[in-house]
């Protein structure tokens, strides 16, 4: 089944249960007993640890459509997670967001060494398919997105060979994200030893399956050398696909002890959900090097029913920044929290600036991200466009010394419904060739949008 057909049966779910609620709203008894659930949900939500968007978008549901409304508001709830992991023990390096960090998501600092940033997805899937040619005893790969393509093959023949040669070889893949692509996967894992797992595969839109995917991309050689970004496996993401100009998107590598971190992060979503389990402390390097390198913190942030961690850690940064926070990210949808936390830097005269794409990839999704930045423009933050294309890159700098490097948009679906795999360091080396980057090829965004459709949609942000 394509990724498109999916995408029509989910719409055709949704209208099939809007007409549905509309056809039961004539009877009387019926339309009372939902109106009753509705108020009752109303109250319920209003109570509720949640973002206030996403209280505005269920009371107004709750309020118009009693019947569609709530069965919304349950599908939304479905397949969150409440469950709270163990935290480890705090190391401290000297910032209050590695200690957030550290406390919400049990990111340990470990020393991380010959970290190297990736301007463009043909550097980062150079480099990655260089390593994985020269694996030795394992490669742990996850991608939102794997579809057909050249980057498709050439992967895929550096995973073959490493399996001829006696390479344990893991490939994790969201089932809504390569769901065009998920038979041929599954028969390469087959034909190929090659241990692939769907994440989350896509049913009935009532089995909360369509919210919560696993959104992370990253990859770890042998337990020495682990990579983290934003790109995926399409031809786009290596200039070979240019319907949307050039696709700006890369990574960071790192090798030492921190990468056993990543090999943890990587098991945990691979094992999630399935009966058959994989010890990540099999598969750590044997780093001897306790302390040398840079402090660097791996995080997964994963659903929850209250507040976002992935936007706990975002304002942690931007409330501590002293002079100036950089950021870019594909999609500005932004939760009260974050906006605040930027306009507030703006106004304390701290130098913010976020850097948007000048072509979009969906255009209802764009035109709400220009209405954020048209807001966030009046406040003080200055808004670029990237001008040759498509920008999927996420990335934060923070001060001209701390960085953010991961999977994660700035926008409803990375920060309370996708499961995101990140990393946070300190280094002004990095971070000064990643604040240059971000800004290479932009213009400072001037125009003002009509506004309307943007407005109009800004309500239904949260679903985006």
């Amino acid at each position: 089944m394509t990724r498109g057909v999916r995408f029509g049966l989910l719409a055709a779910e949704i209208i099939l249960l809007f007409f549905t609620a509309f056809f039961f709203s004539r009877f009387r008894y019926v339309a009372f007993a939902f109106r009753a659930l509705s108020v009752i949900l109303c109250i319920f939500v209003l109570n509720a640890e949640m973002n206030d968007s996403y209280k505005t978008l269920y009371v107004f549901l709750l309020c118009v459509f009693p019947l569609f409304g709530s069965v919304v508001y349950f599908i939304m709830r479905l397949g969150k997670s409440v469950s709270e992991k163990r935290r480890k023990k705090r190391r401290k390096d000297g910032s209050k967001t590695g200690n957030y960090l550290a406390a919400e998501f049990g990111a340990e600092a470990l020393p991380a060494e010959d970290i190297r940033y990736y301007s463009c997805g043909k550097e980062f899937f150079d480099a990655l398919t260089g390593d994985i040619e020269k694996a030795k005893k394992f490669v742990l790969l996850q991608f939102y997105i794997v579809k057909s393509g050249s980057l498709q093959k050439k992967v895929f023949k550096a995973l073959q060979a490493a399996s001829e040669r006696g390479v344990k070889v893991f490939l994790l893949y969201d089932g809504f994200g390569s769901a065009a692509f998920e038979k041929e996967i599954k028969k390469f894992g087959e034909e190929n030893d090659v241990k692939c797992r769907c994440f989350n595969k896509v049913g009935f839109l009532l089995n909360g399956g369509a919210n919560n995917r696993n959104h992370s991309k990253s990859a770890v050689i042998d337990g020495v050398k682990g990579y983290v970004g934003g790109v995926n496996i399409g031809d786009e993401y290596v200039g070979e696909d240019m319907r949307y100009g050039i696709w700006k998107d890369g990574g960071m590598s790192y090798r030492g002890k921190a990468v056993n971190a990543l090999t943890a992060a990587f098991f945990r979503l691979y094992n999630l959900r399935f009966r058959q389990k994989e010890r990540a402390e099999r598969y750590f390097g044997d780093v001897k090097a306790g302390t040398e390198g840079i402090p660097l913190r791996t995080f997964v942030s994963e659903p929850t029913s209250g507040k976002s961690r992935q936007a706990e850690v975002y304002k942690t940064l931007i409330y501590n920044a002293k002079k100036s926070v950089s950021v870019c990210t594909p999609y500005l949808i932004l939760d009260d929290g974050v906006f605040s936390a930027l306009t507030a830097a703006a106004a304390r005269g701290v130098e913010v600036a976020v850097v948007i794409p000048g072509i979009p990839d969906k255009k209802i999704v764009y035109a709400v991200t220009l209405s954020f930045a048209e807001r966030l423009k009046k406040q003080g933050v200055k808004i670029y466009l990237y001008k040759k294309g498509f920008l999927h890159a996420k990335n934060t700098v923070i001060d001209g010394k701390y960085v953010v490097c991961g999977s994660a948009n700035l926008d409803y679906r990375s920060m309370y419904l996708h499961y995101e795999t990140g990393i946070f360091f300190k280094n002004a080396r990095i971070a000064g060739i990643t604040e240059r980057d971000l800004f290479s090829d932009t213009v400072e965004y001037e125009g003002k949008t009509k506004g309307i459709v943007g407005k109009f949609l800004k309500a239904f942000s949260p679903l985006m």
